[in-house]
């Protein structure tokens, strides 16, 4: 856990801040870069369970994890052309951006205020400013950087969380069960020879498993991963949902219950040894959503549905159609290239099933549109 942690967000070595690279050219590529249809479909979801509600104009979208700002541009600018239909006037559109990448704020800037240059942000800046960036962008929005989503603007007001691709990069914790029916963490070491290699302790954490009853039935030799920073983080949102209304989005690769261990890297796209070429890589693990479920659901007055599969969630949301009007309209040369979208969004042996949406929501409110 501590190991995940620091090579991927350390400011000075770490992956995020330093070496990331999204898209075909890098280590990996996420939906939005592949093609702003997914955005338009987010977006649309998202305003048509803001009409529901929050009831109103003032729509409001905070991403953790932007990445390049992607996203949230494709959501931005959807919202504002097809606003009007659902509000009966232009939108009053807020872009916030949980994020502590020097070289990402700078990339999203670009993408979301347009041409002129970027900002110069610190560090400093980033760790010590609560709001440390604030700029006008696109269809006129108000966009806003933070480090922490403890620092959203209080009095608290509704907002749709969007978390694409951020559970994933959040630490886990691993753990074996032993041949004395104990369970020991796995652990990342240093050898003489300044490699790594994996090593199992007895810690404090395990002996907490040993008297979880979740666990109590699996045989010998199991091993299990956790993610306690991933199930603070999602209770961290349902308060705020709770108490401020809007609600959340989650879409991930993972499952109700994640079997065995998946902690691994990523560079160019091909899966490499997370002990090696530190800092460089990519490092994830499946996100396990019936954790996750069951986070959200122990603060009063939250429901979590889903998850669902992303092939069916774009599908019910009418990708299909929207892939089938840019076909039409796209030059011959363009057309292979909108069929491998669809397919890589929405195939099983892609994204399609690998990837589940689920959705955070008082319980109070109308059951979201794709959950029912």
């Amino acid at each position: 856990s501590e190991f995940m942690r620091e090579v991927i967000t350390d400011p000075n070595h770490g992956y995020y801040p330093q070496a990331a690279r999204i898209g075909h050219k890098g280590d990996f590529i996420t939906a939005p870069e592949l093609t702003p249809v997914f955005g338009e479909i987010v977006a649309a979801w998202g305003l048509v369970h803001w009409q529901k509600t929050v009831k109103s104009k003032n729509v409001s979208f905070t991403e953790l994890g932007p990445g390049r700002g992607t996203l949230m541009k494709d959501m931005v600018e959807t919202s504002g052309i097809i606003g009007p239909a659902f509000f009966g006037e232009a939108p009053s559109l807020t872009g916030n951006l949980i994020e502590i990448s020097e070289r990402f704020i700078a990339e999203q800037q670009k993408l979301l205020c347009g041409d002129e240059e970027s900002k110069v942000i610190s560090a400093e800046d980033i760790f010590k400013n609560p709001n440390y960036l604030k700029r006008k962008g696109i269809f006129k929005a108000t966009f806003n950087w933070f480090s922490l989503i403890d620092y959203l603007p209080q009095p608290a007001k509704p907002t749709m969380f969007i978390c694409n691709e951020f559970f994933d990069a959040l630490p886990v914790q691993q753990f074996q069960r032993t041949e004395d029916r104990d369970w020991v963490e796995i652990l990342i070491d240093a050898n003489n020879d300044d490699t790594l290699s994996y090593t199992t302790y007895k810690t404090n954490d395990s002996v907490a498993i040993d008297h979880d009853e979740r666990y109590k039935s699996l045989p010998v030799g199991s091993q299990i991963e956790l993610s306690k920073q991933s199930e603070e983080m999602v209770k961290r949102i349902s308060q705020y949902v709770a108490d401020a209304g809007g609600y959340a989005l989650i879409i991930d690769y993972g499952d109700s219950s994640v079997k065995g261990l998946t902690f691994r890297a990523f560079k160019n796209h091909q899966q490499v040894s997370p002990l090696e070429d530190i800092g460089s890589c990519d490092l994830t693990a499946d996100v396990n959503f019936g954790d996750l479920k069951t986070a959200a659901e122990s603060i009063p007055g939250i429901t979590a549905y889903g998850p669902i599969t992303q092939s069916n969630f774009l599908t019910l949301m009418g990708i299909g159609e929207r892939f089938r009007q840019l076909y039409s309209v796209v030059p011959a040369n363009k057309q292979e290239a909108v069929i491998h979208a669809h397919n890589f969004l929405c195939s099983p042996d892609e994204m399609g099933d690998r990837f589940k949406v689920m959705c955070i929501g008082r319980t109070s409110d109308p059951v979201p549109l794709c959950f029912e």
